[in-house]
């Protein structure tokens, strides 16, 4: 006669009812010796910190061995790395993805900087110029064909009277002037990291009461003022940014008719029979080259007087306009 098996539920009652009678007698235990299990406990985490500590110490042994090996049998060791990635391709190809998506954000940033540190190099910076001005005609005449069409035409100069009116209204506020350049992901991601560190802050009561202070300064400045006052000088600003194209172009005819123009103009000259000579092309127009370098000195000396004080924020032109950037045409700065 075959043996009869329990029933599930009854089998999972009796296991039920067996590990609570073991809780039951590990309590009991507990209660009636805790001082021993107490004891008991902080043995075993001292035996355990113990083999963690030595487990640690064997790994930096191993590993100063292996190091101090490879730095003996650096033949050795290479050709020991290229057999075990011959014998294990998938691992390698696992180790360096795992790696990759480790690192990824890092590297992204490492190769963003680069890439900045590249721009700014004054070779490459050199070479976009002369990409530049070689195909000067090509871009306009490209311009020229997209504006053709009355429609994009239209498009683009409301798109232009919209960016004048913004920077009208900024200077208007006394804001900074829009940076010309966009801002690139580092940028960006400092940006905010400093915007998130500013906005944190604690403020102790010193900054608190400087802050009340310039308020209620900026209120009774504002009380004082007329709306007229307000008025004049956006009207004089606005009068002063007008002239400032003639404003510039009077004080690069000062400056090339001094001892400074025919040097510059046969520096020029030379560097355009280099360019020839190298294969690029001469400049397409030497003059406009000409009053490039003479406004790229000009700022330089504006630079120099505003003095590194003043470097922080963005300076009033003492000669009564802003001098162009380094990559930046006549025709640019001009309007011509």
């Amino acid at each position: 006669m075959a043996e009869s098996t329990p029933e599930p539920d009854a089998e999972q009652a009796r296991l039920e009812a067996r590990r609570e009678r073991q809780r039951a007698d590990r309590e009991k235990y507990k209660a009636a010796d805790a001082d021993r299990v107490r004891q008991q406990n902080r043995d075993s985490m001292r035996r355990s910190r113990e083999r963690a500590r030595a487990l640690k110490a064997r790994r930096e042994r191993d590993r100063a061995r292996v190091k101090a090996w490879t730095a003996a049998n650096p033949e050795r060791a290479a050709a020991r790395r290229d057999a075990w990635a011959e014998q294990h391709p998938d691992r390698v190809r696992e180790h360096q993805r795992n790696y990759y998506h480790r690192n990824r954000e890092a590297r992204q940033a490492a190769s963003r900087d680069q890439s900045a540190r590249r721009r700014e190099d004054p070779a490459v910076r050199e070479m976009a110029r002369q990409y530049q001005a070689a195909r000067l005609e090509h871009r306009n005449a490209q311009q020229n064909a997209r504006r053709s069409d009355p429609s994009v035409r239209e498009k683009l100069n409301r798109e232009q009277n919209e960016r004048r009116r913004r920077e009208r209204r900024r200077r208007a506020l006394g804001l900074a002037p829009r940076p010309m350049h966009r801002a690139t992901i580092n940028e960006r991601a400092r940006n905010a990291a400093e915007a998130a560190a500013f906005a944190a802050r604690k403020w102790s009561k010193q900054d608190l009461q400087r802050l009340q202070e310039e308020l209620r300064e900026v209120r009774a400045e504002t009380a004082r003022s007329p709306h007229g006052r307000w008025a004049a000088e956006l009207e004089a600003q606005i009068r002063a940014d007008a002239a400032k194209p003639a404003r510039l172009d009077a004080a690069i005819d000062r400056h090339l008719r001094g001892r400074a123009g025919p040097v510059l103009r046969e520096e020029v000259r030379m560097d355009s029979i280099a360019r020839e000579l190298r294969g690029v092309g001469p400049y397409p127009n030497v003059e406009a080259e000409v009053r490039r370098r003479a406004a790229a000195v000009l700022e330089a000396r504006q630079a120099l007087l505003a003095g590194p004080e003043r470097a922080s924020r963005p300076a009033r032109p003492v000669l009564g306009f802003e001098a162009p950037s380094a990559g930046a045409s006549t025709r640019e700065v001009t309007g011509r």
